[in-house]
């Protein structure tokens, strides 16, 4: 089931924020544009964290307990966030880009390279990539 973040998932999505050493604090909700959705059959497997900002999506994270990898879970939330806005004209993110699976997993799922961002991570650059709707 996807579903939208609750106030009772907070200390859960943060342990799987963890891995990427970022947690949602209450300052977090002050951002107008930020949703959180939560992959979970009896807990919590999977999160997809972004911005909706008018007429695109921007992916901040998404993350997949290391458990439930390869499921096709990352799939289907990036699935439902193109379902649920139909309106929008494409979907962006950065990747670091030693993250090699990662970056296979947005290729394969309709996302393009479309420039470099220097020392974005601090100590690595990112790959910024996008997925055009409605072409």
């Amino acid at each position: 089931m996807i579903r939208e973040f609750e106030e009772k998932d907070f200390t859960l999505v943060n342990n799987l924020l963890n891995i990427f050493n970022y947690n949602l604090n209450n300052s977090s909700f002050d951002n107008d544009f930020l949703r959180i959705l939560i992959y979970e059959e009896d807990i919590i497997k999977g999160v997809l964290v972004y911005q909706y900002l008018y007429d695109r999506i921007e992916i901040d994270y998404i993350i997949v307990d290391i458990e439930y990898r390869n499921l096709g879970i990352a799939t289907k939330l990036l699935n439902f966030i193109e379902n649920k806005y139909k309106n929008i004209d494409n979907i962006t993110l950065e990747v670091r880009e030693s993250n090699i699976s990662a970056i296979n997993f947005y290729i394969k799922n309709g996302f393009k390279e479309v420039a470099k961002r220097k020392n974005y991570y601090n100590d690595e650059d990112a790959i910024l990539m996008i997925k055009n709707l409605g072409e």
